[in-house]
Formats: structure tokens, sequence, C-alpha cells
């Protein structure tokens, strides 16, 4: 699994680590219904009908607003990093710097179903262009009909 890869692609191989493209929508669905709160809480874990989602980070309000926000950016390359001048140069650097390490794991409760996947929030490509990663934009800001669009 790379990113380099075509969305539609890095999908289909995701659902299918967990059981199928049912399986999958049923978690994007459940981190759709998931508040805030539970995402930014100390236990680190979303549990839907198949499967388990973990990651390996406390995260902050501030710092997951701001990581959504920035994932709804449309820049030409992808780059969430704002030049030095922009006011919010600061807190994205800042955001990235935290949230750098920050990797998502989803395993089905049935091994039969798959191998499951991890996948991290960012990707830095180096010191000036970091972007967030095309599975982290398809599971938390997607819109479903998109998602399932891209899924084949």
């Amino acid at each position: 699994m790379t990113t380099e890869q075509p969305l539609n692609e890095l999908l289909r191989e995701c659902a299918d680590s967990v059981g199928g493209k049912n399986f999958f929508l049923t978690l994007a669905e459940t981190i759709r219904s998931t508040r805030e709160g539970i995402l930014v809480g100390e236990k680190k874990q979303i549990n839907y009908t198949s499967g388990t989602m973990t990651w390996n980070k406390t995260l902050h309000a501030d710092n997951w607003r701001l990581l959504i926000e920035s994932a709804k950016v449309r820049t030409k390359d992808g780059n969430i990093l704002l030049p030095a001048e922009d006011k919010r140069h600061k807190n994205i650097l800042n955001m990235i710097r935290t949230l750098k390490p920050l990797m998502f794991t989803v395993k089905p409760t049935n091994s039969a179903d798959g191998e499951g996947f991890s996948f991290n929030a960012l990707e830095v490509i180096d010191e000036k262009t970091t972007r967030v990663s095309p599975l982290f934009k398809a599971m938390f800001v997607m819109p479903m009909d998109v998602l399932k669009k891209n899924m084949g």
C-alpha cells in the first residue's frame, strides 16, 4: 500500500484487508458519527461492527480541528504548510510537528476478514511540504457519496 497509488486502488486494497467494501464503509460511517470528544479522548480507539480502529497518540482538540481544517484545503500540490508570512503558519507548523507520528491502525475482529491496514495522518515530504494523507482524507473528511464513488 503506497500513497502514490491512485485513490481508488488504495481504497479497494484497504477494503479488502478488512473484509470488503461494506466493512470499510461501515467504519467510515462510524467515524463520521463519532463525536469529536471520543477522538480527542484518552481512549484512542473507535469500535465498529466488524473491527477496531486505534491510534498511537493522544489528540488535543485544537490540533485535531486544525488537521481536519487542513484536510479540507485544496491546493494544487496538496501542501498544507503555509508560507512563513501567513499568520497561521506557526500554528500549522506546530500541528505538523505534533501529529507527524500519528498513525491509525484498523483491525477486523475476525482475522479471516483480513490483516487490516495502517495509515499516517500526515505525509511529510520535506521541510517545506506536508500533505494530509489520502487515506486520512477518505476516512475522516471525504463525503460518503464521494468515498463510495472512489471505491467503484
